[in-house]
């Protein structure tokens, strides 16, 4: 579909999908799009499309009607005669539902076919539509002062006639999760009310994003001595590895909760941490859309794109240390959030010091930094 778009008349709009599959951090980019259209049109109903390992990122929105989760095989084995069977059911789902307007927020034909498939007779994605996209849904162009992943995002409300501000990240967190994660804290022998720093040593896919197991810990004996501040890891399954290698090399062994919480009991730890240390990953988000100080390492991403929301100051990266293929790619795309360490090891990555995060993490904790988000805010205030 080609042109530029106009936009619908929202009074004669009355049910509106909102496709945004994953990842985590991504998801939670998006969030603020359903508080804007939400806030700006009360009598919308809005239903959002994710993918299981996200859906908790959605769940409790209080402007969404409905959440649809799709299973987390749904996209195994796309061409075979089960999966047609899986997407005509969904899209038979979809269209029981008669939205009015489909905005795709992924931008990829996995997720700009369900858009089609919902049978809404406007579908709008946003400026970066790849693949099938372009061919099924209308670009809503970029605006030039929009640089993050979320005011990009909040693009596609403003050009749908929503108020954009105040950012707004409605990401809910049910008593008993919350109750959960003191258990959890108590259990690892925190003392109760005690402020710690929440670290996720993982990077988002790992591989050639990862800082290293010594340079974590050698940060955190350093701010376990000054400001006094112990650690408590966090992550998933998958980060256990350089968890257990962080404790054998640190001094002051930090507690581990590595692949012990849902992402509800997650986000329940980030609020009420003193402060996030991490690399390029969901929990960084999370925590800055919770209010919650984030220091955040980037090796190949461009954090001006996707630092968490409203810590960019504390985004810490050495992009001018890439090699020269790796620099030359940037420049072709500023904006890319998914570009490949074309020198492995990164040598963007290894620049970081430890003497660098451990000034960051004091900075971020003597600025209190919160996000632009008045959800953030409200929710860091209510913990407290």
């Amino acid at each position: 579909m080609s042109g530029t778009p106009r936009p619908p008349d929202m009074r004669a709009v009355r049910r509106l999908l909102i496709v945004k599959l994953s990842s985590i951090g991504d998801v939670v980019h998006a969030l603020p799009v359903s508080a804007a259209l939400g806030r700006s049109f009360p009598h919308l109903e809005i239903t959002w499309v994710v993918e299981a390992m996200a859906a908790p990122m959605v769940r409790g929105n209080p402007w969404l009607s409905e959440v649809i989760t799709l299973p987390p095989d749904w996209r195994r084995h796309r061409l075979s005669a089960a999966a047609a069977r899986r997407f005509l059911a969904l899209r038979a789902d979809l269209r029981a539902r008669r939205f009015d307007v489909a905005l795709d927020l992924q931008g990829l034909s996995k997720s700009a076919l369900i858009a089609w498939a919902s049978g809404a007779p406007r579908r709008y994605g946003y400026d970066w539509l790849r693949e099938l996209a372009p061919l099924l849904e209308r670009r809503v162009p970029r605006q030039a002062s929009s640089v993050h992943v979320v005011e990009q995002f909040l693009d596609v409300a403003g050009f749908l006639g929503a108020r954009t501000r105040p950012v707004e990240f409605p990401l809910d967190i049910p008593d008993a999760d919350a109750r959960s994660a003191r258990e959890l804290l108590t259990g690892s022998d925190l003392p109760p009310g005690a402020a710690y720093l929440a670290v996720n040593p993982s990077a988002g896919g790992g591989g050639n994003k990862g800082w290293g197991a010594d340079r974590f810990a050698a940060a955190l004996d350093d701010l376990a001595r000054d400001p006094g501040l112990p650690a408590v890891l966090v992550g998933g399954p998958g980060d256990r590895e350089v968890g257990e290698a962080i404790r054998r090399s640190a001094v002051t062994r930090p507690r581990d909760l590595i692949g012990q919480t849902n992402l509800k009991q997650l986000a329940a730890i980030l609020r009420g941490c003193a402060g996030h240390l991490c690399g390029d990953t969901g929990s960084a988000h999370i925590a800055a859309a919770l209010g919650t100080p984030v220091v955040s390492l980037f090796g190949r991403s461009n954090p001006a794109r996707l630092a968490p929301y409203g810590q960019e100051r504390f985004a810490l990266h050495h992009r001018e240390r890439c090699a020269d293929p790796c620099r030359r790619f940037h420049e072709r795309a500023p904006l890319n959030s998914h570009q490949k360490c074309l020198c492995p090891p990164p040598r963007c990555l290894a620049a970081i010091g430890v003497d660098e995060v451990v000034a960051a993490v004091r900075g971020a904790l003597g600025a209190n930094a919160r996000p632009r988000g008045a959800a953030g805010q409200a929710a860091r205030e209510e913990s407290e």
